[in-house]
């Protein structure tokens, strides 16, 4: 009976697959299958210039289309009346001054003024956003420094920056020591919107078109901390996913299977948004050029802690250390394609934009915590 049930099962393959075969000579190939190679870069291409106003939007909040917040960066409203007014704590006004400077743009310049600077923002083209102020401030409780906007700056949820001195700090809002080397988790929760995405591959009915209901997901995620914030330092964790099949794409809240770069950014749910900023991902790369070994020690070690941080060779993984970020530039109004990469499969490591001229590539993403210096 077993017997009979496996020959009938046979004959029943052995039906279908060379219908499947005559569907696939008659059909171009799914350019889905244009699988980026690891090995190289031509994909890429050089970044010769930033949009100031994002790079400055996104070192403080990320907001989405609509201008809500996804999540903050950088620094917090202490007082609810005024949910645009951001505070950050800083030893002095010299840790003030660097942490003001490293929100402008690589490639723009804030120009140095008597008692701060003042920074015209400029999108990638140098055509004119506004600006913001920097200036020392003395006498009010505590803030060193303020960041103000020029009349006409658009930027989102933001409309001034206190630099606070660390020694007077809420109490009731204490910033903790985040150490070098230790693990930190974060509850994320986020939603699985519907969409459609590929499934496992068959070699009878190719891959598998899945629809995706909505629905409420807490994600648990682990991140590494590269760079602690002890001794008035900012502190950087960062959280890769694994290159290991679809098994952590779930927790974006993105499609099925391996996304392509494509389909991260024109996805109904903007899963984009939920990736590290180039602000965040420059400040990675610096502390990855400047100590190659310990981020090998990093991999090594979630590696070991049951995740696969390390780029794999298998063929259903993607096999480099490619970061897709939150940012991308179009070259018309309907397509987006040319997206940012933090890529750190050589070093030094680089931002380039990825260029996909309607091909797949395939990548990884990066998610990124900034956290201000310890205040206890």
């Amino acid at each position: 009976m077993k017997k009979n049930w496996f020959y009938l099962f046979m004959l029943m393959a052995i039906t279908v697959m060379p219908l499947t075969s005559c569907d696939k000579e008659d059909e171009p190939k799914p350019k889905q299958e244009q699988k980026h190679d690891p090995e190289s870069d031509a994909d890429q291409s050089e970044i010769t210039a930033y949009d100031a106003m994002e790079w400055l939007q996104n070192s403080l909040v990320i907001v989405d289309e609509n201008g809500e917040v996804i999540r903050r960066v950088y620094g917090k409203p202490l007082d609810e009346s005024q949910p645009d007014v951001i505070s950050v704590s800083v030893a002095d006004y010299a840790a003030a001054e660097k942490l003001f400077l490293s929100w402008v743009a690589t490639g723009k310049e804030a120009t140095k003024v008597e008692g701060g600077y003042d920074y015209n923002l400029t999108d990638a083209e140098g055509k004119a956003q506004g600006g913001v102020l920097f200036r020392a401030v003395e006498g009010e409780g505590g803030v060193i420094a303020r960041m103000s906007l020029k009349e006409g700056t658009n930027l989102k949820q933001i409309s001034e920056v206190q630099f606070i001195a660390t020694a007077l700090w809420p109490e009731n809002d204490e910033i903790p020591v985040y150490k070098k080397g230790e693990i930190y988790g974060y509850s994320m929760e986020t939603i699985l919107r519907y969409g459609k995405g590929r499934g496992d591959w068959s070699p009878i009915f190719g891959y598998v078109i899945r629809d995706f209901s909505v629905y409420t997901s807490g994600a648990y995620r682990e991140f590494y901390c590269i760079q602690g914030n002890e001794n008035g330092q900012e502190g950087i964790l960062v959280c890769l996913s694994d290159d290991e099949g679809d098994s952590d794409i779930w927790d974006l809240g993105t499609i099925d299977y391996y996304a392509t770069a494509e389909e991260y950014y024109t996805s109904p749910d903007k899963v984009y948004n939920l990736f590290a900023s180039v602000s965040e991902a420059e400040k990675v790369l610096a502390v990855y050029n400047a100590d190659k070994d310990a981020w090998k020690k990093m991999l090594k070690i979630m590696d070991e802690r049951g995740h696969y941080w390390s780029p794999r060779h298998w063929p259903v993984n993607v096999g480099n250390s490619e970061f897709l970020l939150n940012s991308f530039d179009s070259e018309d109004e309907k397509k987006r394609t040319k997206f940012k990469c933090l890529d750190l499969d050589s070093h030094p490591g680089e931002i380039n934009y990825v260029k996909t001229n309607n091909n797949f590539y395939w990548y990884r993403y990066i998610l990124v915590r900034i956290i201000p210096p310890a205040t206890v």
